[in-house]
């Protein structure tokens, strides 16, 4: 059951607290695992740091869940302990009460004010505070040492332990480590480490707090809008409830990413269950709704690769405007630019010592006269030795076969999953054109609703998610329809 202490002074702790801008309180929790969305918290210890002086509030916590043996032998709370303890729901109001407005210290702050929120979400209450990680601060005040874990600050600053793994015990080492800071460091020292280290949430007044616990802890897509629901961000997570609470952590943020903050006024979200869909997903809805914060090809700019057929003299520079990249054969690389393309032929060049004349970015002071690049030896001589020609377009092949482009090898769509994934998503032409769970995917009306009314255009986004798969053998492939191309992924 919970129980608390009264407030308990010294003229030294008299002085620290009076010197405090806010309360501060440590807390430490014991839990039945690592995991916030699936473990639950067992005992959570406070101590509270004010101008009226220092209290304390405990209490075992019935988890509703076996404690796990390893759990139980380290912390020494085991199943019967916790019996007839209350449920979180039921101290969940007096907790929230006891923590609002002060700061919340922890240490590795994240992995306990992460647990609380869930078990407060869970409960149906909105929680939220500045954090304060002890082993930062640990990290910021003294950068020579190597050890920052509690047991090391026990051993450094000779804490006295009631007892480890308690967490009334543990959230009282937290408190005799403040008191030791401040006999180490002056007061506006630790002060301004502080206030380098809280992390906190600002949300613009026209988005409620709550909206962040509503996002679930799962995979998936999420959007930013802004004022007239302009679209301002698309962002892709395996966790997307952490993802988004990121956005709007003081202490993470960069400039642009707090302009980014302030002007959201709406946030949407897609799960897809797994990374794949996720970020197959992000790509289609950064190019549909070109949001005004993420990164994207300038206005003007075309999608061009190099094509080389062992019949050509020299690679030369198409764009995806003019043909179809996912039914051209012999494409390498994809470029946004012809200086980005002729950069990359030129690193290619440099790299196998081929010749900038015969692949076309270099023309000759006079017929014969070696290229540039053999006054350097960058070029192996094919210039101005018949011989060496004549090797060189195989050289050339040969040093650009890591670029080269897969053509779409199905002769329809094709269904694609990651190994082991219940979520089935559609390709055709290296384009994403959406998902269906695996009980759909023997539908033919899953198919048809999909299906675009033409054919889809080449996707770089997609094709370069997908392969990135694929080399990794993460992917299963169902074509629609038998294709003698199947094997050639």
């Amino acid at each position: 059951m919970s129980r608390a202490t009264a407030p308990r002074m010294t003229a030294e702790i008299q002085a620290l607290c009076m010197a405090l801008e806010r309360p501060i309180v440590f807390v430490d929790l014991e839990t039945t695992g690592g995991s916030a969305d699936s473990d639950r918290v067992t005992e959570i210890g406070v101590v509270e740091i004010s101008r009226d002086g220092v209290s304390t509030w405990t209490t075992l916590v019935d988890p509703q869940q076996p404690i796990p043996v390893f759990i139980a032998r380290l912390t020494g709370i085991d199943d019967a302990m916790v019996r007839d303890a209350p449920r979180f729901e039921q101290i969940a109001q007096e907790l929230a009460a006891r923590l609002e407005g002060k700061l919340f210290a922890a240490h590795n702050a994240r992995f306990d004010y992460g647990f609380l929120k869930s078990e407060f979400r869970r409960a149906g209450i909105t929680f939220s505070a500045d954090v304060l990680c002890t082993v930062r601060l640990s990290r910021t005040l003294f950068p020579t040492e190597k050890r920052h874990g509690l047991d090391a600050l026990i051993e450094r600053h000779g804490l006295r332990p009631t007892g480890r793994h308690r967490a009334l015990s543990d959230a009282d080492l937290l408190w005799q480590f403040w008191q030791t800071l401040h006999q180490l460091h002056p007061a506006s020292t630790i002060a301004a480490a502080v206030g380098q280290l809280v992390e906190g949430f600002s949300l613009p007044a026209a988005l409620d707090a709550a909206i962040l616990d509503s996002v679930p802890a799962a995979a998936g897509v999420y959007t930013f809008y802004g004022e007239g629901d302009a679209p301002l961000y698309v962002g892709k997570s395996r966790h997307l409830r952490r993802k988004v609470s990121a956005h709007f952590v003081r202490e993470q943020r960069s400039a642009r990413d707090t302009k980014l903050a302030k002007q959201v006024r709406r946030i949407a979200w897609s799960e897809t269950g797994e990374a794949l869909g996720a970020a197959l997903l992000h790509a289609q809805r950064v190019r549909t709704l070109a949001p005004a914060y993420n990164r994207r090809a300038r206005p003007g700019t075309s999608l061009c690769a190099w094509h080389y057929t062992p019949a050509m003299p020299a690679p030369r520079l198409v764009h995806a405007r003019d043909r179809d990249f996912g039914a051209t054969d012999h494409l390498f690389g994809l470029f946004m630019s012809r200086r980005e393309a002729e950069a990359t032929l030129r690193e290619v060049a440099r790299a196998a010592r081929l010749c900038p004349v015969l692949l076309g970015l270099e023309t000759p002071l006079r017929p014969g006269a070696p290229c540039s690049a053999r006054a350097t030896q960058m070029c192996d001589g094919a210039c101005i030795d018949a011989a060496l020609t004549a090797l060189h377009a195989d050289r050339t092949r040969a040093a650009l076969a890591h670029l080269r482009l897969q053509p779409w090898p199905y002769r329809g769509p094709a269904w694609f999953a990651l190994s082991g994934a219940a979520t089935w998503h559609l390709i055709q032409n290296w384009h994403y054109l959406g998902s269906v769970d695996a009980d759909r995917l023997g539908e033919p009306a899953a198919l048809t609703a999909l299906l675009p009314a033409s054919p889809p255009d080449f996707e770089q986004e997609t094709y370069l998610v997908l392969q990135a798969h694929l080399k990794e053998g993460q992917v299963r492939v169902q074509p629609c329809e038998p294709s003698p191309g199947a094997d050639a992924i």
